[in-house]
């Protein structure tokens, strides 16, 4: 096992909240919504985090396949995307 693996599991182990907090930033980090601080740190804690890493792939696989396959992509409404981020602001859990 890599020194690297080893980081990254006493990481999450006495830090869960970080990949927790991940997911939250996770749509905001793909679109590039982010201020350039979190940006950074996100960027640092995935570099360090396989699982976090492998999560923002299939994020981004998922945004790249649906925009491929998917129907022609139409904006968002403003309030629509209020409403969604607010509702996984509150719902960090859901899966």
């Amino acid at each position: 096992m890599s020194m690297k693996l080893i980081t990254s599991l006493w990481k999450r182990l006495l830090r869960p909240d970080a990949c927790s907090h991940t997911k939250q930033l996770l749509f905001e980090f793909v679109e590039g919504e982010l201020t350039p601080e979190t940006h950074r740190k996100l960027e640092k804690h995935i570099g360090n985090c396989s699982p976090c890493l492998d999560y923002v792939n299939s994020y981004r696989r998922t945004i790249m396949v649906t925009h491929h396959h998917g129907l022609p992509e139409a904006p968002m409404p403003p309030a629509l995307k209020e409403k969604l981020c607010e509702f996984i602001k509150q719902n960090p859990d859901l899966k």
